[in-house]
């Protein structure tokens, strides 16, 4: 697991979740906003790569 994706508590169509990365078995405290497409997140501590499919996946998951 390398993303973690947490809903919003509130009962609202507009209300979004959060995206967090785990790292080196930590999730990191910072939310992340999705990547455009043509910019993927690369975390300096770990290096990994996190695409906005990643994001998509996660959600849909819960967690990737």
């Amino acid at each position: 697991m390398v993303l973690v994706y947490e809903n919003e508590p509130l009962d609202n169509q507009d209300a979004r979740g959060h995206f967090y990365h785990v790292c080196q078995g930590r999730i990191e405290q910072a939310s992340l906003p999705i990547p455009a497409p043509d910019k993927p997140y690369e975390c300096p501590q770990c290096g990994i790569e996190l695409e906005t499919e990643d994001f998509w996946v996660a959600q849909l998951k819960g967690s990737v």
